[in-house]
């Protein structure tokens, strides 16, 4: 009977190496693609993909012919054997080996001959497979020195990709907060819409404003308005702590943070954190405004699986537009009519 196999010993380190790569949910890459459609047809297979398998699911990067599923639970999928031992797989019939007998998915498959093996890291961590499937069963004993060439290549592709990303980050941040610039904004957006399509999970939005930056500017100079800029950074990074979670500044005086897995109620209660962590600052406001610099923030939160950046985007600024004509230094929700 199939037991779901123990993560590997380098579980922790191995997702650690994944998250650091930013690769899941991010759109089709011809690099990926490349080594699919090689692997399909050096093997005459029916299907080949390439699925990277964090502590959850398997989700395909690539896979050389549309219908297969985007993504899998991991406990799901057959990958998962090869993940947990580092080491290639081959099944000649799915549908009869002893060691899939019981197995939640096989018996769905329109699939019988199966051979995966690992993308490895240097310190031999197995973040991915490399899979060819075939309709009809055939002999287990096959040259897997192919795939494994070509699942090196695509390590090397993932490599070259985090490098990139690990520079990339550098002409991402805004210089004056420390914080991630608009251009990280939209990027991350993205992908968040991606990944609450693939887990169903929420994810909310919070647009900030400082309120009266302009007169703050004007009367006590813009060395003032950096200041009062450069130190907001912080606090909004220390509510932005979750690998998933990012804070922006998205443009002047507005900040943007992305929580993930969050809904709208958790997403309140955070700002109500981030405007009293702003006030108990004390960042001087000028002459004619009473205390110290505050702020409004707008939030948006969907379940939806295809929500649109753009529309969550307009929901939170709406939300914020509410929370500025209630009277400033408050949060106001987003609530669909």
């Amino acid at each position: 009977m199939f037991t779901v196999p123990a993560p590997p010993k380098n579980e922790v380190e191995r997702l650690e190496f994944l998250k650091s790569s930013e690769i899941l949910d991010t759109p089709k890459d011809e690099r990926f693609d490349r080594v699919t459609r090689l692997a399909a047809e050096f093997y005459s297979a029916d299907v080949a993909f390439l699925g990277f398998v964090d502590g959850r699911d398997q989700w395909m990067k690539s896979a050389s012919k549309e219908g297969l599923a985007p993504w899998i639970r991991r406990d799901n999928s057959v990958c998962q054997i090869v993940i947990s031992s580092g080491e290639p797989l081959v099944v000649g019939n799915m549908q009869t080996d002893p060691r899939l007998a019981g197995h939640p998915i096989v018996p769905h498959l329109p699939f019988k001959f199966y051979a995966g093996v690992p993308l490895l890291t240097k310190e031999g961590e197995a973040i991915a497979s490399l899979c060819v499937l075939k309709h009809e069963a055939q002999e287990a004993d096959i040259d897997l020195s192919v795939l494994k060439d070509l699942a090196a290549i695509a390590m090397d592709e993932l490599e070259l990709w985090r490098l990139n990303w690990n520079l990339s980050r550098l002409a991402e941040t805004d210089a004056l907060t420390g914080l991630a610039n608009r251009r990280r904004f939209d990027d991350v957006l993205d992908v968040a819409m991606r990944r609450a399509h693939r887990t169903g999970e929420p994810y909310s939005l919070l647009f900030l404003d400082i309120d009266h930056f302009k007169k703050l500017n004007d009367v006590l100079g813009h060395q003032a308005g950096d200041d009062a800029l450069r130190r907001i950074g912080p606090l909004l990074s220390a509510i932005a702590r979750r690998p998933d979670d990012l804070a922006a500044r998205y443009g002047g005086e507005e900040f943007a943070l992305i929580l993930a897995g969050i809904e709208a109620a958790a997403a309140a209660d955070l700002a109500d954190t981030v405007l009293k962590s702003i006030v108990a600052a004390g960042i001087t406001n000028p002459e004619g405004i009473e205390g110290v610099v505050t702020a409004s923030v707008g939030i948006a939160s969907t379940r939806a699986a295809r929500c649109e950046p753009a529309t969550l985007l307009a929901q939170a600024d709406a939300a914020l537009y509410r929370a500025k004509a209630a009277g400033r230094n408050q949060a106001a929700v987003y609530f669909q009519n």
